[in-house]
């Protein structure tokens, strides 16, 4: 368990510039091709040596050159995706939250995704009446920065702000994300920052308005869900700073590591922590390996 919640790090909200989410023709420069498979390793590394805690495989679908599923091979995930006059107007899952332990948990949701008429997201909302109703709001206020508000009714019919993002942009990659408790400004709950390569993000080539409407904690696995999936390179480095702004609050580091195929496009990426600042060279690590 102590690992599973290390991830969570991991599986929050992705979010991105307003103009980039719109705008779903990539780069002229960008190398082609898309995500078709993808394994996920969790492993635990004692004084070097690997022992494997949970294996997942997934698999991509497109129609059209629009991703309509992604699945778990071994059915511990299966999302569906629908579009209404090119945008992406639906996702439905099903699978389970923790796949790795013995007694895993359901999870099913579906979202429904909401545009302005500028085609941007302004709203995703959980319509699943079997689960407690959630949704998120998007706020444009320039172009490099974009703001989230979580929301959940408490079941007094009045919702109540969970949360609230604040995500900054720099030359098509997330530079920095700050977290607000119950969307107050003056509750500062913690701060991420990101450092990127020059290779580009596979995840990049995918429907930005599928990451940022992925439910926050749905499935707590790496690379399927994370801020910096909708920026253009690879992350090289993550920080995480709690309870608190920078510098004064403490600072976790992550390192990341990819490993690249001819056409630019990413093989391999990693990122591993230390267990504990007193053991060095133990460390938990999670890998993806792609294949296009």
């Amino acid at each position: 368990m102590k690992y599973l919640l290390g991830i969570l790090l991991f599986s929050i909200i992705s979010c991105g510039n307003s103009e980039e989410l719109d705008n779903q023709i990539p780069d002229t420069d960008l190398p082609l091709g898309k995500i078709k498979t993808l394994t996920i390793k969790d492993e635990e590394l004692v004084s070097g040596t690997a022992s494997l805690i949970e294996k997942l495989d997934f698999k991509f679908e497109y129609s059209n050159d629009k991703l309509v599923k992604v699945w778990d091979v071994n059915g511990n995930y299966t999302e569906n995706l629908e579009y209404t006059n090119g945008l992406l107007t639906s996702i439905s899952i099903e699978g389970n939250s923790y796949p790795g332990l013995s007694d895993p948990l359901p999870f099913s949701e579906k979202r429904k995704l909401i545009y302005d008429n500028n085609q941007r997201l302004v709203k995703v909302e959980n319509i699943d009446l079997n689960y407690v109703k959630n949704y998120k709001t998007f706020e444009y206020p320039s172009g490099d920065v974009i703001i989230v508000k979580n929301y959940i009714d408490n079941y007094s019919g009045i919702p109540f702000n969970t949360d609230m993002l604040k995500i900054y942009m720099n030359n098509k990659n997330i530079t920095k994300v700050e977290r607000y408790e119950e969307g107050n400004l003056s509750k500062l709950g913690n701060v991420i920052t990101y450092e990127y390569d020059n290779n580009i993000n596979p995840d990049f080539l995918i429907d930005r308005n599928r990451i940022l409407a992925l439910p926050e904690y749905a499935y707590n696995i790496f690379m399927l869900q994370d801020y910096s999936q909708i920026s253009r390179n690879n992350v090289s480095k993550k920080n995480v700073y709690y309870w608190g702004s920078i510098p004064d609050s403490p600072k976790k580091e992550l390192e990341m590591v990819s490993q690249y195929q001819n056409n630019n496009l990413p093989s391999i990426i990693y990122y591993q922590e230390k267990i504990s600042d007193n053991i060095p060279n133990d460390y938990f690590r999670v890998s993806a390996v792609y294949g296009y």
